[in-house]
């Protein structure tokens, strides 16, 4: 089974993207809660599954768009794990983006995939982040609404975050779980990566643990 991870640094973890330095599997998939997806998968099940990490730092539906068809159609992947919303956020903030945009993009990027690996199958994680902006806060309301709506429309797998993050924040501080409000801290990946191995066992064919 391929697994392909796609999205942005909360995905990205830091690795490598150079073609010429794929032979380093030591900085390949980074070391984001794609990292530690893989290195449950993985060791607990030798040989059954492939992880590939091709989430790049700063992208939104609309740079995702632009990469789509090398970085993610023609990997082929049996399983898609995707994440966007936070740099959509201030693209929508900035006037860059609309919200309709960014579920119509969303489809169509999810469409793309499905075209060329019919039997795709997707785990699609909830955008989050710690503001006391507003303004951000509505939009990513929505954002998080859309992903969600998106996740029915195709079978996929939802994998809810904000309120997780949120709980744990007031027992622990936002700091503890995102340093910045929207980049996890390594317990902030621990988090994601028990949520989509929850949420998505049965996709990934594992047995499903508690989140």
């Amino acid at each position: 089974m391929k697994i392909l991870f796609q999205g942005d640094s909360i995905t990205d973890g830091n690795r490598y993207k150079d073609e010429a330095s794929r032979w380093d599997l030591n900085h390949q998939i980074g070391h984001s809660y794609a990292y530690m997806v893989t290195g449950k998968l993985m060791g607990e099940y030798p040989r059954r599954y492939v992880c590939v990490n091709r989430g790049v730092s700063g992208n939104n539906v609309l740079s995702l768009k632009e990469r789509w068809v090398k970085d993610a159609v023609e990997e082929r992947p049996d399983v898609m794990i995707l994440l966007t919303g936070v740099n959509d956020c201030s693209a929508v903030a900035r006037g860059d983006l609309g919200t309709e945009d960014y579920g119509a993009i969303y489809r169509q990027l999810l469409r793309d995939v499905r075209a060329a690996s019919p039997d795709v199958r997707f785990i699609l994680l909830e955008p989050f982040l710690f503001s006391d902006d507003g303004e951000k806060i509505r939009i990513m309301d929505a954002l998080r609404a859309e992903v969600r709506t998106i996740a029915g429309e195709f079978g996929a797998a939802f994998v809810p975050l904000q309120e997780e993050f949120s709980r744990r924040a007031k027992e622990d501080g936002e700091k503890y779980w995102l340093w910045d409000g929207v980049h996890p801290t390594e317990a902030g990946h621990w988090v994601i990566a028990r949520r989509v191995l929850a949420y998505g066992a049965e996709i990934l064919g594992i047995p499903a643990e508690n989140a």
